[in-house]
């Protein structure tokens, strides 16, 4: 049902009643375009795809707030959105209706997060023509993916907020794939004796490829004495413990070696069986700040080794078994990979990761005239 009125300003307005029986209008200084506006809003009701035109002003930042009150993820991944929210997203965003982003500025706003500077580079001076991105691809990125994340939310309301996500589908910068650096055996050596009583957690982590977390929030009741195995199931994070690793793959059981599982077993001591294994010097949980800090640095530069951060534990670990011809798989299945191609990422280290083009150079050297007399004479 509608209806048609002409304003003191001499505009047309036309005024429909929502199937919910609230009323919505519509001004132009047209009577066709208010009458055009009203026929398609009867319309949409008719097939039950009525929406309230005021829906899309709700600001995004009042979205995000009730999306981060409402939402069931982990504290973790809470504290890492509302820091991209507090420093790249909410600036821009906070105020803006959202039927009134168009992809157009989503695009544009990603560009500018690419922007480079000159002057000063974390607190370091920038040599003259050099350009340092301000922010990395992978902050950029997962910035885009929350302002995504939020719109999908909103399209997925009944009704929706919103009938398109601007954020979708966007130019993002590429993420360039990191080197895979790890320890030889003996820098890890001389790092387990730099380390003194911390040696039992640093070499089960070069071992096993536990992730530092893992390490951090393992209890000794996850621990099969008799079989030589570690249930990882806890994680210790800065929100303290979360009773489940990071992926359904994370969920795994790990062998751990004869000589550890000894040291483990003093460690446990006269202790509950369900105690933390490894604390911190007052009794603590390990926190992965302390422990890099006060633990990790002090022995890395005591061993006179190259300078690596505490998750080098992992990919040591997996760089060594691949060389010594584990398969892929098998170190998939350690690591708790949930997806393979991660674990690709070291299958150049497999001893024979280039048999076959070896292979094939040694054929044409063979077959080649001048094999062993030298290059013949023109």
């Amino acid at each position: 049902m509608s209806y048609f009125r002409k304003l003191p300003s001499g505009k047309w307005q036309a005024t429909v009643r929502g199937p919910d029986g609230s009323r919505h209008t519509h001004t132009d200084a047209l009577k066709s375009t208010v009458r055009k506006w009203a026929a398609e809003q009867e319309a949409l009701a008719a097939h039950g795809d009525f929406r309230d035109p005021r829906l899309g002003e709700i600001r995004i930042g009042d979205w995000y707030e009730r999306v981060a009150r409402a939402r069931g993820i982990e504290d973790a991944t809470k504290a890492k959105h509302a820091t991209l929210w507090r420093t790249h997203c909410g600036p821009e965003w906070a105020a803006w209706p959202m039927a009134a982003v168009t992809r157009l500025e989503a695009q544009a706003w990603v560009d500018r997060l690419k922007v480079t500077r000159r002057a000063r580079h974390q607190g370091r001076p920038v040599a003259d023509g050099q350009d340092v991105p301000v922010l990395g691809a992978a902050t950029i990125t997962a910035a885009a993916h929350l302002m995504s994340g939020l719109f999908r939310l909103a399209m997925r309301e009944h009704p929706p907020l919103v009938v398109a996500n601007p954020f979708a589908d966007l130019e993002l910068p590429v993420i360039e794939p990191h080197t895979l650096d790890f320890y030889e055996r003996d820098e890890a050596g001389a790092l387990y004796e730099a380390a003194g009583e911390w040696h039992d957690l640093i070499e089960l982590g070069m071992d096993t490829g536990l992730r530092p977390g893992e390490l951090f929030g393992l209890h000794g009741h996850r621990v099969d004495w008799l079989r030589g195995q570690i249930q990882v199931v806890d994680v210790m994070t800065r929100q303290g413990l979360r009773q489940h690793p990071k992926s359904r793959k994370s969920h795994r059981v790990v062998p751990v070696p004869p000589a550890t599982l000894e040291r483990l077993s003093v460690r446990m001591t006269g202790r509950p069986r369900d105690a933390l294994v490894f604390t911190a010097p007052e009794g603590g949980p390990v926190g992965d700040v302390n422990f890099r800090n006060r633990v990790w640095q002090p022995a890395v530069a005591a061993a006179g080794i190259r300078q690596f951060p505490p998750r080098i534990m992992r990919h040591t670990a997996a760089s060594w078994l691949v060389i010594d011809g584990v398969p892929l798989y098998d170190v998939q299945a350690l690591l708790g990979h949930e997806s393979f191609a991660t674990t690709q990422r070291y299958a150049h280290l497999a001893p024979d990761a280039h048999s076959r083009v070896i292979e094939s150079w040694s054929r044409r050297r063979d077959a080649s005239p001048t094999h062993g007399t030298g290059r013949k004479n023109a």
